[in-house]
């Protein structure tokens, strides 16, 4: 019986190894040829025309917004904190002490925006004329963090 439990477990590893592979080398079918299966008509709704100009008196249209590269400004002195506390939190976890080889403080600047002064109020004023001169918002900022991992 002590030699039939390991010929059992090899056989089944064989089983699910011949499985995986053969599941593996089954044809991809071009993504085309989903496009052509047709399996649900499409219904067409007849819809009374007071129904209709009642649906699209309730519709809420907005206009799309489109920013050259990340650079708007934003007038949402709130949703400027949100994304200024969002970056602090991610870069140092809030802390002003937070050091990562060169970069410092609660936004982990680079030494040369801080010029040798790692006070509070000196990595605020950094951080602030960083945002502006690079992004020109908070917002723009956390956008860039969210797309790359960084500012």
């Amino acid at each position: 019986m002590s030699r039939v439990v390991p010929y059992a477990i090899t056989l089944l590893g064989l089983a699910c190894m011949a499985f995986i592979v053969v599941g593996i080398s089954q044809p991809v079918p071009h993504p085309e040829t989903y496009l052509a299966v047709t399996d649900k008509p499409y219904v067409v709704a007849e819809v009374a025309v007071e129904d209709v100009e009642e649906w699209e008196e309730e519709q809420t249209y907005y206009e799309p917004v489109y920013y050259n590269s990340y650079w708007y400004e934003s007038d949402d002195a709130d949703a400027e904190a949100a994304a200024k506390e969002w970056i602090a939190f991610r870069e140092s976890g809030g802390d002003y002490g937070a050091r990562n080889g060169q970069y410092v403080g609660r936004y982990q600047l680079n030494e040369m925006y801080l010029d040798g002064d790692y006070s509070e109020e000196n990595q605020e004023a950094a951080a602030e004329a960083y945002i502006a001169d690079r992004y020109g918002s908070w917002q723009a900022a956390q956008e860039h963090w969210r797309e790359y991992g960084w500012y």
